[in-house]
């Protein structure tokens, strides 16, 4: 079952579009509209509810969010790479990273749109979601409340990185079926732990402190199209913890189908 699963939404690369129209009294039709199947439903969506119509962007509509996107027009960004490329020289290479790190991005018309999702990671994954702030909100499953058994997260372990480097890791362990055992073991003697502590009468809301940091956790996450791309852009790296990637591959996989020149324009 995956991690991210579709609420609702707000929005298309139209509303994108004709957001940024405004600004000069302006709006755009769509060139046509296609049908498409929603991945990744939840079950708590009706079915007729889990298709949508995405809209057909002209040539000069996609061009529009890819300049909102970047900054700058396209024929700029090309002509600045290239000649970056042609002159083969360093410094001319500092300079082109930093403009484009300067270049102010229109994000407000991205910012309008907005994407529902019913979210499961370990707990120590979703605090490094919960990191990402701008643009979002979250309400999460609170085992003050609750005394369902807690869903375990079952890794693959990895080998820690190579020399001084103090995050990330590096390839499967060579023992990582042992470490998985063990940590089987240890977190399922806590899981039990903390349902004895239920059942003895102890108040929920600290019997939880028991709880290993790899039981899963629930929340419903709801947030900008700009916030979901900055998130993905960010967790989607290669340096990003390996657990939070695979999170983030799954919030694509969703956003891209709903807006999908406006993510490939954010996120490309």
């Amino acid at each position: 079952m995956p991690n991210v699963l579709y609420r609702n939404h707000m929005g298309d690369d139209l509303e994108v579009v004709n957001d940024a129209r405004i600004s000069f009294a302006a709006t755009a039709d769509a060139m046509d509209w296609e049908h498409i199947v929603i991945p990744n439903v939840c079950n708590t969506v009706q079915s007729d509810k889990a298709t949508t119509w995405v809209p057909v962007l002209s040539k000069a509509d996609q061009n529009l969010i890819g300049f909102l996107a970047r900054g700058c027009r396209s024929g700029e960004w090309n002509e600045a790479i290239l000649d970056t490329i042609l002159a083969n020289d360093e410094i001319k290479a500092e300079k082109l990273l930093t403009w484009a790190k300067r270049l102010p991005p229109h994000w407000t018309p991205f910012g309008q749109q907005t994407i529902k999702l019913r979210m499961k990671a370990p707990t120590n994954i979703r605090t490094q979601a919960f990191k990402h702030k701008i643009g979002f909100v979250e309400n999460e499953e609170s085992r003050r409340y609750i005394k369902s058994t807690p869903e375990l997260f079952i890794p693959d372990f990895r080998s820690a990185p190579e020399g001084d480097i103090k995050q990330g890791s590096g390839g499967i362990h060579p023992l990582n079926g042992e470490w998985q055992n063990q940590y089987i073991a240890h977190c399922n003697q806590a899981i039990s732990t903390y349902e004895s502590m239920i059942a003895g009468g102890v108040a929920p809301e600290q019997a939880r402190f028991i709880l290993p940091q790899g039981v899963y956790v629930n929340w419903v996450w709801t947030g900008s199209l700009y916030a979901f791309a900055e998130f993905y852009n960010k967790r989607a790296d290669s340096h990003a913890q390996g657990e939070i990637q695979d999170l983030a591959r799954e919030v694509a996989t969703i956003i891209s189908a709903l807006f999908p020149v406006s993510w490939a324009a954010l996120t490309e």
